[in-house]
Protein backbone atom coordinates (compact mmCIF):
# COMPACT_ATOMS: atom_id res chain seq x y z
CA UNK A 1 0.00 0.00 0.00
CA UNK A 2 1.36 3.66 -1.01
CA UNK A 3 1.82 5.42 1.79
CA UNK A 4 2.69 8.68 0.66
CA UNK A 5 0.04 11.39 0.11
CA UNK A 6 -1.58 11.76 -3.14
CA UNK A 7 -1.21 15.08 -4.67
CA UNK A 8 -2.97 16.18 -7.72
CA UNK A 9 -1.70 18.72 -10.15
CA UNK A 10 -3.53 20.42 -12.62
CA UNK A 11 -1.99 22.47 -15.69
CA UNK A 12 -4.38 24.28 -18.20
CA UNK A 13 -3.20 25.22 -20.93
CA UNK A 14 -4.43 26.84 -24.31
CA UNK A 15 -2.16 27.26 -27.54
CA UNK A 16 1.24 27.23 -25.02
CA UNK A 17 3.04 24.31 -27.36
CA UNK A 18 6.26 26.45 -26.76
CA UNK A 19 6.76 25.89 -22.70
CA UNK A 20 4.33 22.66 -22.57
CA UNK A 21 6.36 20.23 -22.86
CA UNK A 22 8.71 21.69 -19.67
CA UNK A 23 5.91 21.86 -18.03
CA UNK A 24 4.75 18.60 -17.71
CA UNK A 25 8.28 17.01 -17.74
CA UNK A 26 8.70 19.15 -14.49
CA UNK A 27 5.60 16.94 -13.25
CA UNK A 28 6.14 13.43 -14.32
CA UNK A 29 10.00 13.55 -14.15
CA UNK A 30 9.68 14.21 -10.16
CA UNK A 31 8.64 10.56 -10.23
CA UNK A 32 6.55 11.34 -7.31
CA UNK A 33 4.59 7.84 -6.38
CA UNK A 34 1.40 8.95 -5.69
CA UNK A 35 0.97 11.24 -8.37
CA UNK A 36 -2.38 12.66 -10.19
CA UNK A 37 -1.69 14.59 -13.33
CA UNK A 38 -4.35 16.65 -15.26
CA UNK A 39 -4.07 18.52 -18.19
CA UNK A 40 -6.90 20.94 -18.90
CA UNK A 41 -6.91 22.35 -22.67
CA UNK A 42 -9.38 25.05 -23.43
CA UNK A 43 -8.91 23.67 -27.33
CA UNK A 44 -5.15 24.51 -28.49
CA UNK A 45 -5.06 24.44 -32.56
CA UNK A 46 -0.92 24.99 -32.03
CA UNK A 47 0.61 21.11 -31.74
CA UNK A 48 -0.09 20.87 -28.18
CA UNK A 49 -2.36 18.20 -28.49
CA UNK A 50 0.72 16.28 -29.71
CA UNK A 51 2.70 17.19 -26.84
CA UNK A 52 -0.09 15.87 -24.67
CA UNK A 53 -0.78 12.92 -26.16
CA UNK A 54 2.85 12.06 -25.90
CA UNK A 55 3.00 11.91 -22.46
CA UNK A 56 -0.60 10.88 -21.69
CA UNK A 57 0.87 7.40 -20.40
CA UNK A 58 2.54 9.80 -17.36
CA UNK A 59 -1.13 11.77 -17.09
CA UNK A 60 -4.09 10.89 -14.85
CA UNK A 61 -6.16 12.11 -17.77
CA UNK A 62 -6.83 14.88 -19.79
CA UNK A 63 -9.25 17.17 -21.33
CA UNK A 64 -9.32 19.20 -24.62
CA UNK A 65 -12.42 21.10 -25.31
CA UNK A 66 -13.21 25.22 -25.79
CA UNK A 67 -14.10 26.87 -22.27
CA UNK A 68 -14.52 29.71 -20.42
CA UNK A 69 -10.75 30.55 -19.04
CA UNK A 70 -8.09 29.55 -16.99
CA UNK A 71 -10.63 29.69 -14.16
CA UNK A 72 -13.03 27.64 -15.61
CA UNK A 73 -10.33 25.31 -16.62
CA UNK A 74 -8.78 24.90 -13.25
CA UNK A 75 -12.67 24.44 -11.63
CA UNK A 76 -13.13 21.39 -14.16
CA UNK A 77 -9.68 19.89 -12.89
CA UNK A 78 -10.48 19.93 -9.78
CA UNK A 79 -13.79 18.84 -9.91
CA UNK A 80 -11.99 15.53 -10.97
CA UNK A 81 -8.90 15.17 -9.36
CA UNK A 82 -8.79 12.91 -5.82
CA UNK A 83 -5.19 14.07 -4.44
CA UNK A 84 -5.13 15.51 -0.57
CA UNK A 85 -3.16 18.00 -2.03
CA UNK A 86 -3.67 19.82 -4.56
CA UNK A 87 -1.74 22.78 -6.71
CA UNK A 88 -1.88 23.60 -9.98
CA UNK A 89 1.18 25.05 -12.66
CA UNK A 90 0.74 27.11 -15.52
CA UNK A 91 1.49 25.57 -18.83
CA UNK A 92 4.50 27.72 -19.28
CA UNK A 93 5.65 27.45 -15.24
CA UNK A 94 7.78 24.78 -13.51
CA UNK A 95 7.84 22.81 -10.60
CA UNK A 96 11.60 22.08 -9.38
CA UNK A 97 13.19 18.99 -8.65
CA UNK A 98 12.55 17.51 -5.71
CA UNK A 99 9.49 19.88 -4.99
CA UNK A 100 6.49 17.20 -4.65
CA UNK A 101 8.55 15.29 -1.74
CA UNK A 102 9.33 18.14 0.05
CA UNK A 103 5.73 19.47 -0.26
CA UNK A 104 4.75 15.73 0.66
CA UNK A 105 6.85 15.57 3.96
CA UNK A 106 5.45 18.86 5.12
CA UNK A 107 1.79 17.71 4.86
CA UNK A 108 1.44 14.49 4.79
CA UNK A 109 0.12 14.99 8.71
CA UNK A 110 -2.77 17.20 6.92
CA UNK A 111 -1.92 19.83 9.92
CA UNK A 112 -0.56 22.29 7.27
CA UNK A 113 -3.69 22.67 4.68
CA UNK A 114 -1.48 25.67 2.72
CA UNK A 115 2.41 25.44 2.16
CA UNK A 116 3.68 28.32 -0.04
CA UNK A 117 7.29 27.25 -1.06
CA UNK A 118 10.02 30.06 -2.40
CA UNK A 119 9.74 30.48 -6.76
CA UNK A 120 12.25 31.45 -8.74
CA UNK A 121 11.72 34.11 -12.10
CA UNK A 122 12.61 32.65 -15.48
CA UNK A 123 12.23 33.94 -19.05
CA UNK A 124 11.50 32.03 -21.97
CA UNK A 125 14.59 30.12 -22.87
CA UNK A 126 14.52 28.82 -18.79
CA UNK A 127 17.61 31.47 -17.92
CA UNK A 128 17.28 32.48 -14.19
CA UNK A 129 16.19 36.00 -12.79
CA UNK A 130 16.35 35.90 -9.62
CA UNK A 131 13.45 35.20 -7.32
CA UNK A 132 10.35 35.98 -5.49
CA UNK A 133 10.67 37.85 -1.86
CA UNK A 134 7.99 35.75 -0.92
CA UNK A 135 6.08 36.66 2.76
CA UNK A 136 3.20 36.18 4.53
CA UNK A 137 1.24 39.58 4.66
CA UNK A 138 1.84 41.81 8.43
CA UNK A 139 -2.11 41.95 8.32
CA UNK A 140 -5.58 41.26 6.06
CA UNK A 141 -5.50 45.02 5.21
CA UNK A 142 -1.68 44.98 4.42
CA UNK A 143 -2.85 42.12 1.84
CA UNK A 144 -5.69 43.80 0.37
CA UNK A 145 -4.08 47.17 -0.28
CA UNK A 146 -0.84 45.47 -1.71
CA UNK A 147 1.26 46.66 0.65
CA UNK A 148 2.99 43.70 1.70
CA UNK A 149 2.64 39.86 1.31
CA UNK A 150 4.18 38.19 -1.31
CA UNK A 151 2.91 34.58 -2.16
CA UNK A 152 3.73 33.29 -5.47
CA UNK A 153 1.40 31.17 -7.34
CA UNK A 154 3.36 28.60 -8.97
CA UNK A 155 4.59 27.34 -5.23
CA UNK A 156 1.19 27.27 -3.65
CA UNK A 157 -0.13 23.99 -2.66
CA UNK A 158 -3.13 23.31 -0.08
CA UNK A 159 -5.37 20.37 0.91
CA UNK A 160 -8.44 19.23 -1.04
CA UNK A 161 -10.40 19.56 2.25
CA UNK A 162 -9.52 23.27 2.04
CA UNK A 163 -10.79 24.12 -1.55
CA UNK A 164 -13.88 21.69 -0.65
CA UNK A 165 -14.46 24.02 2.12
CA UNK A 166 -13.87 27.07 0.71
CA UNK A 167 -14.97 26.61 -3.25
CA UNK A 168 -13.08 27.04 -6.50
CA UNK A 169 -11.68 30.01 -8.25
CA UNK A 170 -13.97 32.91 -9.28
CA UNK A 171 -14.84 32.46 -12.80
CA UNK A 172 -15.64 36.22 -13.03
CA UNK A 173 -11.96 36.84 -12.51
CA UNK A 174 -9.09 36.51 -15.35
CA UNK A 175 -5.97 37.53 -13.92
CA UNK A 176 -6.33 37.75 -10.00
CA UNK A 177 -8.48 34.77 -9.18
CA UNK A 178 -5.18 33.68 -7.43
CA UNK A 179 -5.13 36.72 -5.03
CA UNK A 180 -9.04 36.33 -4.57
CA UNK A 181 -8.36 32.52 -3.48
CA UNK A 182 -5.89 33.86 -0.91
CA UNK A 183 -7.82 36.69 0.02
CA UNK A 184 -10.98 34.29 0.83
CA UNK A 185 -8.22 32.05 3.00
CA UNK A 186 -6.96 34.84 4.79
CA UNK A 187 -10.68 36.15 5.63
CA UNK A 188 -11.44 32.93 7.04
CA UNK A 189 -8.55 32.45 9.58
CA UNK A 190 -6.32 30.23 7.32
CA UNK A 191 -2.33 31.46 6.95
CA UNK A 192 0.02 29.75 5.17
CA UNK A 193 2.77 27.95 5.93
CA UNK A 194 6.16 29.76 4.19
CA UNK A 195 9.15 27.20 3.34
CA UNK A 196 12.35 28.35 2.55
CA UNK A 197 12.94 26.13 -0.13
CA UNK A 198 12.11 26.79 -4.18
CA UNK A 199 9.71 24.94 -5.45
CA UNK A 200 8.56 26.27 -8.73
CA UNK A 201 9.39 28.88 -11.78
CA UNK A 202 7.39 31.39 -12.97
CA UNK A 203 8.10 31.86 -16.69
CA UNK A 204 7.92 36.03 -17.70
CA UNK A 205 7.46 36.23 -21.75
CA UNK A 206 5.95 38.56 -24.02
CA UNK A 207 2.73 37.08 -24.36
CA UNK A 208 2.42 36.28 -20.81
CA UNK A 209 -0.64 37.90 -18.78
CA UNK A 210 1.75 38.78 -16.32
CA UNK A 211 4.08 40.09 -18.44
CA UNK A 212 1.96 41.83 -20.88
CA UNK A 213 -1.09 42.82 -19.07
CA UNK A 214 0.26 44.60 -15.66
CA UNK A 215 -2.59 47.20 -15.50
CA UNK A 216 -5.27 44.52 -16.05
CA UNK A 217 -3.86 42.48 -12.92
CA UNK A 218 -3.63 45.97 -11.26
CA UNK A 219 -7.29 46.89 -12.01
CA UNK A 220 -8.93 43.53 -11.06
CA UNK A 221 -6.82 43.60 -7.72
CA UNK A 222 -8.58 46.74 -6.82
CA UNK A 223 -11.73 45.23 -7.85
CA UNK A 224 -10.91 42.12 -5.65
CA UNK A 225 -9.63 43.79 -2.52
CA UNK A 226 -13.04 46.36 -2.61
CA UNK A 227 -15.12 43.01 -1.85
CA UNK A 228 -13.14 42.35 0.89
CA UNK A 229 -12.97 46.15 2.52
CA UNK A 230 -15.88 45.32 4.49
CA UNK A 231 -14.20 42.50 6.29
CA UNK A 232 -11.88 45.23 8.00
CA UNK A 233 -12.51 47.73 10.90
CA UNK A 234 -13.54 51.59 10.15
CA UNK A 235 -9.80 52.59 10.55
CA UNK A 236 -8.62 50.24 8.35
CA UNK A 237 -11.30 50.43 5.75
CA UNK A 238 -11.32 54.27 4.96
CA UNK A 239 -7.64 53.81 4.72
CA UNK A 240 -8.06 51.13 1.60
CA UNK A 241 -10.69 53.02 0.07
CA UNK A 242 -8.09 55.66 -0.35
CA UNK A 243 -5.72 53.66 -1.09
CA UNK A 244 -7.95 52.04 -3.58
CA UNK A 245 -9.02 55.74 -5.08
CA UNK A 246 -5.46 56.59 -5.24
CA UNK A 247 -4.32 53.16 -7.50
CA UNK A 248 -7.48 53.68 -9.72
CA UNK A 249 -7.11 57.12 -10.65
CA UNK A 250 -3.59 56.18 -11.45
CA UNK A 251 -4.70 53.46 -13.29
CA UNK A 252 -6.85 55.80 -15.45
CA UNK A 253 -4.88 58.68 -16.23
CA UNK A 254 -2.04 55.86 -17.56
CA UNK A 255 -4.75 54.76 -19.85
CA UNK A 256 -5.83 58.02 -20.68
CA UNK A 257 -2.51 58.89 -22.13
CA UNK A 258 -2.59 55.64 -23.81
CA UNK A 259 -5.59 56.67 -26.08
CA UNK A 260 -8.12 55.35 -23.64
CA UNK A 261 -10.83 57.39 -26.08
CA UNK A 262 -12.79 60.49 -25.77
CA UNK A 263 -15.87 58.41 -24.26
CA UNK A 264 -13.63 58.36 -21.31
CA UNK A 265 -12.36 62.17 -21.00
CA UNK A 266 -16.17 62.77 -21.03
CA UNK A 267 -17.34 61.37 -18.65
CA UNK A 268 -14.42 62.04 -16.50
CA UNK A 269 -14.95 65.75 -17.42
CA UNK A 270 -19.34 65.12 -15.93
CA UNK A 271 -18.30 62.78 -13.40
CA UNK A 272 -14.80 63.42 -11.95
CA UNK A 273 -16.02 61.15 -8.64
CA UNK A 274 -16.47 57.87 -10.82
CA UNK A 275 -12.30 57.88 -11.01
CA UNK A 276 -13.21 56.15 -6.92
CA UNK A 277 -15.73 54.31 -7.94
CA UNK A 278 -15.38 50.21 -8.75
CA UNK A 279 -17.58 51.36 -12.57
CA UNK A 280 -14.30 52.94 -13.93
CA UNK A 281 -12.28 49.97 -12.91
CA UNK A 282 -14.72 47.46 -14.29
CA UNK A 283 -14.69 49.87 -17.60
CA UNK A 284 -10.60 50.38 -18.06
CA UNK A 285 -10.01 46.58 -16.92
CA UNK A 286 -12.76 45.77 -20.10
CA UNK A 287 -11.04 48.08 -22.62
CA UNK A 288 -7.57 46.82 -22.01
CA UNK A 289 -7.88 43.36 -21.50
CA UNK A 290 -7.05 41.12 -24.35
CA UNK A 291 -9.92 39.51 -26.08
CA UNK A 292 -8.99 35.94 -25.18
CA UNK A 293 -6.24 36.00 -22.10
CA UNK A 294 -3.31 34.10 -21.95
CA UNK A 295 -3.30 31.09 -19.43
CA UNK A 296 -1.33 32.85 -16.97
CA UNK A 297 -1.49 34.76 -13.24
CA UNK A 298 0.93 36.19 -10.84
Amino acid sequence: MNTTPRISIITPSFNQASFLERTIRSVIDQKYPNLDYWVIDGGSTDGSMDIILRHQDSLTNWISQRDRGQTDALNKGLARVDGDIVAYINSDDVLLPGSLEQIANLMADGKKPWVVGGCRKIDAHDNDLGRFDHHAPRSFADYLMHTDGMLPQPSCFWSRKLFLRHGGFDTSLHYCFDYEMHCRLLASGHAPLLVDRDLAAFRFHNESKGGSKPRQFGLERLIVAERYANRLPLAQRLALHRNIGYRTRLYAIEAARESAGPGLWSTLLRKPWWLASEDIRRALWHDNRSPAPARKAA
